[in-house]
């Protein structure tokens, strides 16, 4: 069992050089939340961003496109036949269209008709006087969304398409507008103009990608900030769990000096204040198990050298005849007491398993009127035999405990026992309900106990009057409140010590279920 502890320790201290150090826990719980923030805002800004730039483009080529349709219809139903010529048509179309501070707001046009000869395009606006550069974005606009698009012209106006031009996205929607001259005699005399109106979006995601390095710049920052955090927050708890540490060490060492000094966080002052709690109480469990072991050595060695001084005697003859019944007698009284004394240490220490959760006592329903008739059955010849009267008053009729019978009658029998020392004349034992508990009242009319005693009568192996150390008392109470009970010891005003001793009782339906399965 030593080897098997041993090598337990040691695989404890082999996992122990492997566990992460205090600063890393922090450190990483803190990053794992900056990161997990960091990302989630980052996708839902370019997740609301996509769809915003999607909604407003689309938004701003409607109203466009309406602006418009809304020009082109009040040009074809303004036509007539002294409208002028083909290109004063044109300008007028032109000038009707792009002079709209709402189209020229909301989206970029471009307006162009098919090419006479049947290759390409017209761009009639933007105009080359108008400006360079945007009739030749304008080209490459056009070509390049021509080039996306394989039958443009039935296209639906409701439709907004979008597209990759020069790599950036472009939302666009195309425009008819037709008008007949006035000598047209049928639809193929129809002219066709066209409008591209289309909005670049490579303002918006410039917006986007310097939303996108802010947050990754934040991110950055945050985590240089939980590092520094980690640090401040972490040195205080590695310096107060390393005190402690230290501590419970000593306290396996045997040094039971409380810790002290200002221990960081709520928690951790608590466990130094329950580690300081239990220190004292092992110190004190420390000092009583020594003093156990020296009394119970003392009162071990008491009768055995009594017996072997007896024993030896008769073995060498010393005694004469009628010394030998004496010697015969003395070491029989020894081997009695030694053997209620080692049934005593047995007894305590099974309380004190039991109290420590290792052992579990064994308890049965008992009916008190019978186990008190049968301790005063048990005790009545030793107060005969020291011609002292035993006095009873038992009224327990139909009242049960949960309890271990051998430990009840050990627990009064060792009452008795004082009690008969001590008694001049007479004992009395006393057994009544009192709500929902039974007392055992045992009491005599000797001396009393002194009052220098009375604080630790109930200690184990504590010094009586007479000089004498005992266990008895100790079982006594050990055995009460193992069954949830108390005693109590006190003098009477009339002289002579009385003994009270209160068990539970079990409910009445519990009760009731005995009584029938014993009929």
């Amino acid at each position: 069992m030593i080897g098997q502890s041993r090598n337990r320790a040691k695989h404890d201290l082999s996992d122990r050089a492997f566990r992460l150090p205090l600063f890393v826990h922090i450190y990483i719980s803190l990053l794992s939340i900056t990161l997990i923030t960091g990302i989630l805002i980052w996708v839902s800004s370019n997740f609301i961003m996509q769809n915003y730039i999607a909604y407003e483009c689309e938004n701003r080529i409607n109203n466009a496109v309406n602006s418009c349709q809304s020009f082109a219809e009040a040009f074809r139903n303004s036509l007539t036949a002294e409208s002028g010529d083909e290109e004063q048509i044109r300008t007028n179309l032109l000038n009707s269209i792009v002079s709209s501070s709402d189209l020229s707001n909301e989206a970029s046009i471009v307006l162009f008709e098919d090419d006479v000869s049947g290759e390409g395009y017209n761009v009639l606006w933007p105009t080359a006087s108008y400006s360079v550069s945007s009739r030749n974005r304008a080209e490459m606009y056009l070509s390049t969304i021509v080039e996306n698009m394989a039958r443009y012209k039935t296209m639906s106006s409701n439709d907004t398409r979008s597209t990759l031009v020069d790599n950036n996205l472009v939302y666009y929607k195309f425009i008819n507008v037709e008008y007949s001259s006035y000598e047209a005699q049928d639809e193929t005399e129809y002219d066709q103009y066209y409008l591209l109106i289309y909005i670049d979006t490579s303002s918006y995601y410039s917006f986007t990608t310097a939303i996108n390095v802010a947050i990754f710049r934040a991110i950055i920052i945050a985590v240089l900030v939980s590092t520094v955090i980690s640090l401040i927050l972490a040195f205080p708890l590695f310096f107060s769990t390393r005190k402690l540490s230290k501590f419970a060490s000593r306290v396996g060492k045997g040094d039971f000096t409380p810790v002290k000094g200002h221990i960081m966080s709520r928690e951790l002052s608590n466990l130094g204040a329950n580690m300081n709690i239990m220190a004292n109480k092992l110190e004190q469990a420390d000092i009583e198990q020594k003093t156990f072991f020296q009394n119970a050595s003392h009162e071990l060695r008491t009768p055995l050298m009594s017996i072997q001084g007896y024993a030896e005697g008769l073995k060498y003859d010393i005694f004469d005849d009628q010394q030998k019944n004496g010697a015969i007698d003395v070491i029989i009284s020894e081997t009695t007491r030694l053997t209620t004394l080692v049934e005593n240490l047995l007894s305590i220490s099974k309380m004190d398993m039991s109290r420590s959760g290792s052992y579990t006592v064994k308890k049965t329903i008992i009916n008190v009127q019978e186990l008190s008739e049968d301790i005063v059955a048990r005790v009545r010849g030793n107060f005969l035999f020291d011609g002292k009267e035993l006095v009873t008053d038992i009224r327990a009729e139909d009242s049960y405990i949960c309890a271990n019978e051998n430990d009840i009658l050990r627990m009064l029998e060792n009452i008795f026992s004082n009690c008969n020392r001590y008694a001049q004349k007479m004992v009395d034992f006393s057994v009544f309900k009192i709500r929902n508990e039974i007392q055992f009242v045992i009491s005599d009319d000797g001396p009393g106990i002194d009052d220098a005693v009375l604080p630790t009568l109930f200690d184990r192996f504590a010094k009586g009057s007479d000089g004498k150390h005992g266990i008895g008392l100790a079982l006594a109470k050990a055995i009460a409140e193992e069954h949830e009970g108390t005693i109590l010891a006190e003098n009477k005003p009339e002289g002579g010590a009385r003994f009270t001793i209160t068990i539970p009782i079990i409910k009445p339906k519990v009760q009731l279920s005995h009584r029938n399965n014993e009929g």
